[in-house]
């Protein structure tokens, strides 16, 4: 190495510039290929390149003392932002500021699922790690290149995917035009009961599991499953995804409350004590149903505590809420060879079913409506996970990726769980729904997702009910008065909360706005989550 520096070790030779600077090209360039869709990576190619044209054109000039002196550490500021950015868009798929804000009020322990997304961030961290470290080591005690970076400093400020997304949040919540989402709330607790014997209610959530997969030419067969069950219900074809409904429990909230997850933002913990028990305030799907005489039970696979189900499972009169803890102990965790679980967010699929239909068997006894809600992980980003029975079946393996074999998987699980409910006796007047709880987040097929027009997943079983096919435009707040209606409720204008029942043939908030003015209104709304927080408005 002792070519790489001149005898009196004061000064850098030009050896030892070309390396940092290729390494730092290279770092450069693994960011821009993994960010940026196949068709604009060319696009980028010459920036790492014009970076190295111009870390070689200094290497004649004389040095000071090979020190980094004041000021090479300012470009560094754009480049955190950036890595901030970077980190969101490859793990989740996108950035954006309402759910950062949300998960960061609420515990975030899973498991092991801490661990598994903390190694996940410093795998996409490594890039950025190395081009702090080249452009120290190319700055350091160079004037030139310390004023390049100061140069740059500010306009990639103003150009970073960062700012610039807080800066598309802000202004869009901020905006003058804003429609008033209260001018459309309906007040759900107006539902009126049906008459005669009431049914029960089986809610099925299949993570992630988008309708978007519907497209065998991309996807194989992994949502065969999920097209016989729609051949013999009612499936709504046209539920995008709004803003604050873009991850599980905010899913949740809007399909069974009518309203996007509208969380506190900045507010001080300190000054809502209330914070824990999630929208104590809304009126949702369970809060109606406990009210007129239902047992509900809430299920998921991973901890209740995570990321605030619990304090909406506690805040919306469930009487009772099974989580990991219950059902991890009656059924075998697999782990790897360090004794890690395979997976990091609890339970297979097939545990969470057979689990469900034990629930479903003791409530179906006591002579009372119920409701089971039920979430799934199967489809859980980056690549799925395979529950232990389907690795074994070659019709699954034949995918060609984890992530479409979890799906497919998961898919299977659920319609032999309801054709197994259906064989026992269980499906008597029961309405049976099956639904995405948010569109897919970064995951193996992800640009392939991307590159169609894609919707929620939606299906609704009901004796009686004729299979149809709704293409409403609509929201997953439109499934919540639908719920309702499809139960026997009646709403007054066949609304409830945002929502607008599918089963009326009326226009949704989505349908009469376009997502895109819904999801300004929804950004800039303050008093919707103000009623449903039980925030008295300052005056």
């Amino acid at each position: 190495m002792w070519i790489f520096w001149k005898a009196d070790r004061s000064e850098p030779t030009r050896p030892y510039w070309m390396i940092w600077a290729a390494i730092f090209a290279i770092a450069v360039l693994n960011i821009a290929v993994k960010t940026l869709d196949e068709d604009k990576k060319l696009i980028l190619y010459g920036f790492p390149l014009l970076f190295l044209i111009l870390i070689a054109a200094g290497f004649g000039r004389k040095l000071s003392n090979g020190r980094p002196t004041s000021g090479w550490w300012l470009p560094l500021i754009p480049l955190s932002m950036l890595m901030i950015w970077y980190v969101f868009v490859r793990i989740f798929g996108y950035f954006s500021l309402a759910p950062i804000l949300f998960h960061f009020q609420y515990d975030m322990e899973s498991n092991g699922v801490v661990s598994s997304v903390a190694f996940q961030i410093a795998l996409e961290l490594l890039p950025f790690i190395l081009v702090f470290v080249c452009w120290r080591q190319a700055a350091r005690g160079h004037h030139g290149m310390q004023t390049l970076g100061s140069w740059l400093t500010v306009p990639c400020l103003l150009l970073n995917p960062f700012t610039l997304g807080i800066g598309d949040h802000v202004m869009r919540a901020n905006a003058s035009d804003q429609t008033n989402l209260m001018d459309h709330f309906s007040d759900a607790s107006l539902a009126m009961r049906p008459q005669g014997q009431q049914p029960n209610l089986i809610q099925i959530y299949l993570e992630s599991t988008e309708r978007t997969l519907w497209d065998e030419s991309l996807f194989g067969k992994a949502a065969s499953p999920l097209k016989r069950l729609e051949n013999r219900g009612f499936s709504a074809t046209g539920i995008a995804e709004s803003e604050m409904t873009n991850w599980t429990l905010a899913g949740h909230v809007a399909s069974n409350c009518g309203t996007p997850l509208l969380g506190l933002g900045a507010i001080d913990r300190n000054d809502f004590g209330n914070v824990d028990a999630l929208l104590p305030k809304a009126v949702c799907l369970s809060d109606i149903l406990v009210r007129d005489g239902y047992n509900l039970t809430f299920m998921k696979g991973a901890k209740l505590e995570f990321a605030g189900t619990d304090g909406f499972v506690s805040a919306h009169s469930y009487q009772k809420g099974i989580g990991y803890e219950q059902i991890g102990a009656n059924y075998p965790i697999r782990v790897n060879a360090l004794g890690v679980p395979i997976n990091p967010w609890g339970i297979d699929d097939e545990d969470l079913f057979d689990a469900a239909f034990k629930e479903i068997t003791a409530l179906s006894g006591l002579k009372k409506p119920f409701g089971v809600t039920m979430t799934t992980i199967g489809g859980h980003s980056p690549a799925g996970y395979i529950s232990r029975s389907c690795l074994a079946n070659p019709d699954v393996m034949a995918l060609p990726n984890k992530t479409l074999q979890a799906f497919y998987c998961t898919n299977k699980l659920a319609e032999a769980f309801i054709d197994r409910l259906g064989k026992t006796g269980l499906l008597k007047n029961t309405v049976v729904v099956v639904q995405s709880d948010h569109l897919a987040m970064r995951n193996e097929i992800y640009r392939q997702l991307k590159s169609k027009d894609r919707k929620n997943t939606f299906i609704l079983l009901k004796d009686g009910l004729a299979p149809q096919l709704n293409a409403t435009a609509a929201t997953m707040v439109d499934t919540y008065p639908t719920l309702l209606e499809a139960l026997g409720y009646t709403l007054p204008g066949r609304k409830a909360a945002l929502g607008v029942s599918l089963l009326s043939g009326q226009t949704t908030l989505a349908g009469q706005m376009g997502l895109n003015r819904l999801n300004d209104a929804i950004l800039s709304d303050y008093a919707v989550r103000d009623r449903l927080w039980g925030i008295e408005p300052s005056m």
